[in-house]
């Protein structure tokens, strides 16, 4: 999970950046926590949430401002000072939430990144890409690093040229161990 604010969205880095030296010149010690978040990532912190293990609000994988580079986290000591750096970042613009009181983003990011990331559920037309998604992208290895919409695209395209049942015999044989096979 990065924590740079050059992952941010060049509008959103440049305020970031602006808000933590402000809240640095008053003595307050900021850290940004998180900036952009891959899916596994948003899908590990989602499920702890579900959980009870975290202390903020998750959205769901596919729908945090997040995942496109339009939020960052921070934090402050004492913490209670939040509060005044959420104040300024709103007489700036930007849009803040008392519920996710860590959670920093430009002006209707949350709203749009929930409806792309309905509109994705809904536009997803793969069984294997849905396999993909749910059981491979969000708790593999070596393949938690790579693009997931890429490896989504080439599921399609395998799922389409070879069908469901053939595409994952070839993912087990071309990717993993297939569980039900020596």
């Amino acid at each position: 999970m990065s924590a740079n604010l050059d992952d941010l969205v060049p509008e959103l880095a440049t305020a970031a950046r602006e808000l933590v030296d402000a809240a640095g010149a008053a003595g307050l010690m900021p850290r940004v926590t998180s900036t952009l978040r891959s899916r596994s990532e948003q899908t590990r912190l989602y499920r702890r949430s579900q959980q009870g293990l975290q202390h903020y609000p998750v959205a769901p994988p596919g729908m945090s401002a997040h995942e496109y580079g339009w939020a960052f986290d921070l934090i402050v000591s004492p913490f209670e000072s939040i509060y005044d750096v959420a104040y300024t970042w709103q007489q700036w613009g930007g849009a803040w939430n008392e519920a996710d009181a860590v959670h920093f983003e430009l002006p209707g990011a949350s709203a749009e990144a929930k409806r792309l990331g309905e509109q994705a559920v809904v536009e997803q037309p793969s069984g294997f890409a849905h396999f993909l998604d749910r059981y491979i992208l969000t708790v593999g290895p070596w393949w938690a690093s790579v693009s997931g919409s890429s490896i989504l695209k080439q599921g399609v395209a395998i799922e389409k040229k070879l069908g469901f049942d053939a595409a994952i015999d070839w993912f087990w044989r071309h990717v993993g161990t297939n569980p039900d096979k020596p």
